[in-house]
């Protein structure tokens, strides 16, 4: 397999998910067999259309990667196809907290600081205690 076939492959997947991560890279020169032979399970489970719709995937997706305190640049590029397929800011919020109850406010936390920056909100500044 040649490089431009495993550049032209890495574009596909980026199209196809939304994002690329470097698992994805590392993957493709390492074992392109392999990730050809996988990528038709991510399309069955994730990324076609089938009784869920995508933004239903996506509000899953950055769950569950919540949950699991994933990075919070992984967390973002859920988030960001979640809104890029009809989520609101709100509706995905309300997805990640859901993750409180069974997983706790710590692993609420680092969703949330992916949350902030993908949808620019600034956190409010504290002032000085009053008194």
């Amino acid at each position: 397999m040649t490089t431009e076939e495993k550049q032209a492959y890495l574009e596909k997947m980026r199209r196809d998910r939304g994002y690329i991560v470097d698992m994805h890279k590392i993957m493709v020169s390492a074992d392109f067999d392999w990730v050809k032979a996988y990528d038709p399970f991510v399309q069955a489970t994730y990324t076609k259309q089938r009784l869920l719709d995508r933004k239903t995937k996506e509000l899953i997706q950055v769950s569950v990667e919540t949950a699991l305190r994933a990075e919070v640049d992984q967390i973002r590029d859920h988030i960001r196809v979640a809104i890029q397929h009809g989520a609101s800011p709100r509706e995905v919020l309300e997805a990640m907290e859901c993750v409180v109850m069974p997983m706790g406010m710590l692993a609420f936390r680092r969703g949330l600081q992916a949350w902030a920056a993908e949808t620019g909100l600034e956190p409010m500044e504290h002032g000085a205690p009053n008194g």
